[in-house]
């Protein structure tokens, strides 16, 4: 297996890990295809914490998850795209990912509202996926009141579901650019935060099966490195790979450096978990494992630079 560590933008879905959580109430929500019901979800949390990567999970694995996948219809659209950027084109966009295009160069509200009623009706249950959604809130003069009008009442007719993605909820969005459309309050909220414990060790495993294997104290380090967060674990995963290319032993001072620089860039920064010195603690003590030099080499030598030492 080449790299399996990646954390440039949204991870492909065969490489998802965990959010068993998050995906159970996600499906919850949306498996109600038997009472015609169809409920919206607001994932909320940080950059860098996996928002996209969730959504674009749900959106191309549903099938595994949901007991009449037939009845749907999903779509997922990156705000961040040039193909988002108008009210026709996000909306010729979002048909397009629901398998109902409209041969078209402008889409009016009404025939939006049309073709997506019409896929309920045909027994397909839209699901619209709008990733970061504050690239819509941030151009008022674009997407107005009126758009979000026409949602709402999609959503009152159980014509379509939203799942959005943001950094901040929908309805602070809402205040700070003073719109007043009852689509912003009828969402249930799912707080992203950093992975499970269990997640993360399902992670690190990841480097023990590549084809450049991690020992036991190559994984302890790259979990030192990036705790629970998704962001932090796969870089931290990425550069230990890279520096094993030539089968030399890892610098751990270089490797460091530089992944607080990388944290640096995106506003992240490499923090000292409480654990850390705990497991240096424990690492003094009688070990069969070949992990104990390389663990007890990086926690102490990153503590001594911590606390200045």
């Amino acid at each position: 297996m080449p790299n399996p560590f990646f954390n440039g933008g949204h991870v492909q879905p065969e490489a998802f890990v965990g959010r068993k959580a998050e995906l159970r109430r996600i499906f919850s929500a949306l498996d109600t295809a038997h009472t015609g019901q169809l409920q919206s979800i607001a994932v909320v949390g940080p950059r860098r914490i996996g928002k996209s990567s969730l959504l674009f999970y749900v959106a191309h694995r549903f099938a595994q998850h949901l007991a009449t996948p037939q009845n749907y219809r999903f779509a997922y659209v990156d705000l961040q795209k040039a193909s988002s950027k108008t009210l026709d084109s996000l909306l010729i966009k979002i048909l397009a990912e629901l398998g109902a295009p409209k041969n078209a160069k402008t889409m009016p509200l009404a025939k939006f509202e049309d073709a997506v009623v019409a896929l309920k009706a045909k027994g397909r249950l839209p699901v619209i996926l709008l990733d970061e959604f504050e690239e819509l809130t941030q151009k008022p003069e674009v997407f107005t009141n009126d758009l979000y009008d026409s949602w709402r009442a999609l959503m009152n007719a159980s014509a379509a579901a939203f799942i959005t993605a943001s950094r901040a909820s929908l309805g602070d969005l809402a205040q700070a650019e003073r719109y007043t459309s009852p689509f912003f309050n009828i969402f249930t909220y799912l707080t992203l935060g950093e992975l499970t414990a269990d997640d993360a060790e399902e992670l690190t495993r990841r480097g023990a099966t590549c084809d450049r294997p991690f020992s036991d104290g190559e994984r302890n380090n790259m979990f030192l490195l990036g705790e629970n967060h998704p962001y932090k674990l796969q870089l931290a995963g990425r550069m230990i790979y890279d520096a094993k290319a030539d089968g030399e032993p890892v610098d751990w001072d270089k490797l460091r450096d530089e992944f607080e620089s990388q944290l640096r860039q995106v506003d992240l920064k490499l923090n000292l978990p409480r654990k850390a010195r705990a497991l240096y603690e424990k690492s003094k003590a009688p070990m069969k494992s070949a992990a104990k030099s390389t663990i007890q080499q990086f926690v102490k030598a990153w503590i001594d630079r911590m606390t200045g030492q």
